[in-house]
């Protein structure tokens, strides 16, 4: 049985991922001794599965991207706003994934496999955009561009308030909406 195929092996690698993502947010600078100690492995676990704390940071980010990648998929057949609302539902409450993501984004933003993810994510909430423009459901006196990067923003602020206790996902899901449907949509 191959090393990837061992069930130890699968769940040493699935606790680094969440201890990483966990320990990597408290202290962005954390070294690999400490995230070994709050997956409850060794150092030499955990460099059997990453080499560098490089590769593992590279891993996390691939690792967020694709399971927001797939918690939208159920949602690829609605269109504006019915498809932004969906989507507000779905990410709010991801929050640690993209708090990492955004923590930890000039270490891995020039890795190419993250940039492809990351384009081709933007690049669908651009064309979700423009289709709701063109289908009379958004403003059309503002750029395409301009919709994502407020959408973009007013997700942050809801996972900024649920970080820091001030909201549930539900509620900040909720603020969103009405802030960026409220501005944006027709």
């Amino acid at each position: 049985m191959s090393q990837k195929n061992d069930r130890r092996f699968v769940r040493s690698q699935e606790a680094i991922i969440e201890a990483g993502i966990a320990a990597l947010l408290r202290n962005p600078s954390a070294g690999m001794s400490e995230i070994a100690d709050a997956a409850g492995i060794g150092r030499a676990t955990l460099y059997r599965h990453f080499e560098s704390r490089e590769a593992l940071v590279r891993k996390l980010a691939l690792v967020c991207l694709e399971e927001t990648e797939t918690a939208l998929e159920p949602n690829e057949n609605l269109s504006g706003r019915a498809a932004v609302e969906k989507i507000i539902d779905v990410l709010m409450p991801m929050a640690d994934r993209f708090r990492f993501l955004v923590s930890l984004w000039s270490l891995v933003e020039g890795d190419a496999e993250v940039a492809r993810i990351e384009a081709r994510m933007r690049g669908e909430m651009l064309a979700l955009f423009r289709q709701a423009m063109t289908d009379g459901e958004f403003e059309t006196d503002m750029p395409a561009e301009w919709l994502t990067a407020f959408f973009d923003s007013t997700l942050t602020a809801g996972w900024m308030l649920v970080d820091a206790g001030a909201a549930t996902s539900g509620e900040a899901a909720d603020y969103v909406k009405r802030s960026f449907l409220d501005g944006c949509a027709n």
